[in-house]
C-alpha cells in the first residue's frame, strides 16, 4: 500500500490521496483468508496500525537521499534511508520502502469513519476528514465539536484538520427548477438497486418491510456507522418512510443532497462554514460532465464574490490546494 500511493503521488506530480476506510461486509473478509471480518473496533484498532505503519514507510526516506552524482558514482546518500523496524500486535514490518520520499511527503490521508472509533483515528491520522451529514444542523455542530476536542486530544492544533461533508447539489436556475431536476434524477432508480442501497447503508435488510411504512428502529450495526446514523436520524426527525429514505438515499448514496439555484446552494454553504458546521465540502455532481460543470461555472464565482473561495492556486499539489503543509521529515523525527 505504502508502495501504490507513493507511486501514484509521484507519477502525478503530487497529487494523490488515500481515502482510509475499514472493511464493512464479510464478504470481504472472504478473499483475505477469512470468514467473517473483525469486530467494528477491532477493525479500527488494526486500521490505526496499518496507517501507522504505512506513514512510517513513507518517511524511511529523507528529502534528498537520491543523489545520483556522475561524478562521484554516489546513488544514495545512505545516511537519509532507514529501516522501519515495526514491531506491533498486528503487523511487523522491518523496511524501508524502495521508493524515495514523494513530492509531497505523503500523500493526503482521507479518513471517513463516523462512530467513535472512526473519530478516533482520523484524529490522530487524518489530514482531513470526510464526513457524512445529514442537513441537521444541530447533530452536524455535535460531530464537529467532538472530532474537533478529539484532534485537540492528539496533541493536533483543530485547524490542522478540516472536517468536509459530502454534499450532492442539485442547481437549477431557480429553485423549483432544480427541485424538478431532482425529481427526474429519482425517478430513474429502480427499487432493487435503492432497496439494496439502503439496506447496505443502515446494515439491515429492508426488503421484508412496507414500503409506505414508518422506518423501524433498527439496532446499531458492526458495518459503516456513520452512513447509518445519518440516514436512521434524518429518516426519524423527518418522519420518512422507506420509500422515502430509499429516495433520498439512492440519490447520493447515503450523502446530502441541496438543490436550488446558485445563490440558494452559495447561501447553504455560507452558512455551515461561517457556523463552523464544516470547513469545506466534497462535492458529488449527481451525472458528469454537466451538473460538475454546474458546480464550477455558477456556483464557484457567487462563492468567489463572497469572499470563500480562492481565485487561484497557491502550489500545485493537492496538499497545497487543500491548504495543508507538506510533509517533511520533522514528523518522523517528532514521532521518534
Amino acid at each position: 500500500m505504502a508502495r501504490a500511493f507513493a507511486s501514484l503521488d509521484h507519477l502525478s506530480n503530487g497529487r494523490a490521496g488515500w481515502n482510509v476506510v475499514t472493511s464493512a461486509h464479510d464478504k470481504a473478509a472472504l478473499n483475505f483468508s477469512k470468514s467473517k471480518l473483525a469486530d467494528h473496533d477491532l477493525r479500527y484498532e488494526i486500521a490505526t496500525e496499518f496507517v501507522d505503519v504505512v506513514r512510517g514507510l513513507w518517511d524511511s526516506w529523507d528529502d534528498g537521499a537520491v543523489v545520483a552524482d556522475k561524478s562521484t558514482g554516489v546513488f544514495l546518500d545512505r545516511s537519509k534511508i532507514r529501516p522501519l523496524d515495526h514491531k506491533g500486535r498486528f503487523y511487523s514490518v522491518k523496511g524501508p520502502m524502495n521508493i524515495e520520499r514523494s513530492p509531497q511527503g505523503q500523500p493526503v490521508i482521507i479518513q471517513a469513519g463516523g462512530s467513535p472509533a472512526g473519530q478516533e483515528l482520523s484524529a490522530r491520522s487524518a489530514d482531513l476528514v470526510f464526513s457524512v451529514v445529514n442537513g441537521d444542523k444541530a447533530s452536524a455542530k455535535t460531530a464537529y465539536d467532538s472530532l474537533k476536542a478529539r484532534v485537540v486530544k492528539h496533541g493536533r492544533a483543530p485547524d490542522h484538520v478540516p472536517i468536509l461533508p459530502g454534499v450532492m447539489p442539485i442547481i437549477g436556475e431557480t429553485d423549483e427548477q432544480a427541485k424538478e431536476q431532482l425529481a427526474r434524477l429519482q425517478s430513474w432508480l429502480t427499487p432493487t438497486n435503492a432497496l439494496a442501497l439502503v439496506s447496505q447503508r443502515i446494515g439491515h435488510d429492508i426488503s421484508g418491510y412496507p414500503l409506505d411504512g414508518p422506518v423501524p428502529d433498527f439496532p446499531k450495526t458492526g458495518g459503516g456507522q456513520a452512513f447509518s446514523t445519518a440516514l436512521l436520524e434524518m429518516a426519524r426527525r423527518e418522519k420518512m418512510t422507506l420509500r422515502d429514505l430509499y429516495n433520498v438515499t439512492a440519490a447520493a448514496r447515503g450523502h446530502w443532497v441541496i438543490y436550488g439555484s446558485p445563490k440558494r446552494i452559495a447561501d447553504i454553504f455560507e452558512e455551515w462554514f461561517t457556523e463552523h458546521l464544516a470547513d469545506g465540502f466534497v462535492v458529488m455532481p449527481a451525472y458528469f460532465p454537466g451538473a460538475f460543470d454546474d458546480f464550477v461555472d455558477r456556483v464557484v464565482p457567487e462563492l468567489q464574490r463572497r469572499g470563500l473561495y480562492r481565485t487561484e492556486y497557491a502550489g500545485t499539489t493537492l496538499r497545497s490546494h487543500l491548504g495543508l503543509e507538506r510533509h517533511g521529515t520533522m514528523l518522523r523525527q517528532a514521532a521518534s
